[in-house]
């Protein structure tokens, strides 16, 4: 997705001025008197070089930040987290300690950072995601990485200035990304082939596949409306997509305001359409894991997923022995896909030695060695062209390869609607589904009601 271009040189330069100068300042604090002899209520040489010993020891100590982590369990990403945090141990353990508190669920993350928010007592190292990046940034809660990438320029470099661009607001690096999204969705091959379809060229046709499905007596949609509706919106942003100029300027905007578009609400109609006839019986109110449960058990044909959930399908404790096999990728119609980065990690350290310790584990997960983890272990598709799967990953998972290779093909793009939304309308999903579905509101009303959501934030 493309954002505000990256501006930040005079901000950068005006900053190592002052940071400089900060320095200055503080070494004539620290500065020894002007003669070497001893005052007379100087300690004796033995409790000085006690305390001194002290002081060292102390400095050696690591400074301890906090973390709190939704990639734990059963999540997709789990194992990548797992060993980004071993190996940044090993490396950097004696000069950082990272606590971790992990969180069992993306929707349970994103309630308690917002109360944490509210006090102003975030961790020192935080996923911006889903709008807890404009909360931190509204509050004054995070610090902006342009001083730390303009003496770290290779850093800078790996991560790469379309990622930067993505994550600047009015010249401020907020928040690092740590991965590209590029979604489509993943099918059931042995479904397709019974119910003697392909993969849609059109809406029309994608509409048509789902009730073919139907017949053949497959459930075609793995679909969810609780927590923040992902699988359901990726499709619904999908429809926006590409429908045309006006439809992906609008999934190319940051913070829309008016969601009262012929594009909005027709996508609104076919959605309601998916919920009411192609999708699973617990789809209305059902969170991330319930959807990804019914594609992975063949309970649903479909799902609207990135490649982080590749490894899922052939871990037999998600999925049945073989599932892999059965899975293929393809484009949303209209050769759309969503691709834009990631929000990432944002650092919210309060004090500098906890705001330095935290922008290290922010860059070890972010460099590139943190994405050659996170490929390796979490199937993420890197920031940087520098990091490629090995051949060992090609061979153990060739749908990420192909996944990359119709990402690559494809020729619409746009962003999520959890990257580009406000995030009181992103937590207004989970409620306005149901009403469209049970017809308690029409598509045009719910785009007024996501449009009045959004102006509160003005």
């Amino acid at each position: 997705m493309k954002k505000t271009i990256y501006k930040t040189s005079a901000a950068m330069a005006g900053a190592l001025v002052l940071l400089a100068s900060v320095t200055a300042c503080g070494s004539n604090n620290s500065s020894s008197p002007a003669s070497g002899a001893p005052s007379s209520d100087s300690p004796p040489a033995s409790a000085t070089a006690s305390a001194q010993g002290s002081e060292q020891a102390a400095a050696k100590a690591p400074v301890k930040i906090k973390y709190l982590t939704y990639r734990v369990g059963t999540h997709a990403s789990a194992k990548l987290e797992a060993e980004q945090i071993k190996q940044f141990n090993e490396k950097y353990g004696k000069e950082v300690e990272v606590q971790v508190e992990e969180i069992p669920s993306d929707s349970a993350y994103e309630d308690k950072i917002k109360i944490l928010a509210a006090s102003g007592d975030i961790p020192d190292v935080v996923m911006g995601k889903n709008g807890i990046n404009d909360i931190l940034i509204k509050g004054n809660l995070a610090t902006p990485f342009n001083d730390y990438l303009s003496q770290d320029p290779e850093w800078a470099k790996e991560i790469g200035d379309e990622a930067l661009a993505a994550n600047t607001r009015e010249g401020k690096v907020w928040s690092i990304s740590d991965q590209k999204q590029t979604v489509g969705y993943f099918y059931n091959k042995e479904m397709f082939d019974k119910a003697s379809i392909k993969p849609a060229q059109t809406w029309d046709e994608f509409m048509s596949n789902n009730e073919k499905l139907k017949a053949a007596g497959f459930v075609p949609l793995a679909l969810m409306t609780g927590e923040n509706a992902w699988t359901t919106n990726l499709i619904l942003a999908s429809i926006v997509g590409t429908s045309g100029d006006a439809g992906n300027k609008f999934m190319n905007t940051l913070h829309p305001s008016d969601f009262n578009t012929p594009e909005m609400i027709g996508a609104l109609n076919q959605v309601k359409t998916m919920l009411e006839k192609y999708t699973t019986k617990d789809a209305l109110g059902a969170g991330y894991a319930n959807a990804a449960n019914n594609f992975c058990q063949a309970k649903a044909a479909i799902i609207a997923n990135g490649p982080w959930m590749i490894g899922d399908f052939s871990d037999t404790t998600k999925c049945a022995a073989g599932f892999d096999q059965k899975v293929g990728i393809a484009a949303f119609p209209g050769n759309g896909m969503i691709s834009s980065y990631e929000v990432g990690y944002m650092n919210g350290g309060k004090t500098q030695e906890t705001r330095d310790a935290a922008e290290k584990f922010i860059r070890f997960k972010t460099g590139l060695e943190g994405q050659r983890i996170a490929l390796e272990f979490g199937n993420v598709v890197p920031v940087s062209d520098q990091v490629q799967p090995s051949e060992e990953l090609k061979q153990k998972y060739p749908l990420l390869v192909e996944s990359i290779a119709v990402g690559n093909q494809s020729q619409v793009h746009y962003g999520s609607l959890d990257s580009i939304v406000y995030p009181n309308v992103t937590d207004a999903w989970k409620l306005l589904y149901p009403e469209l579905v049970f017809g308690k509101s029409t598509a045009e009303e719910i785009a007024k009601k996501l449009s009045d959501i959004a102006a509160k934030n003005k």
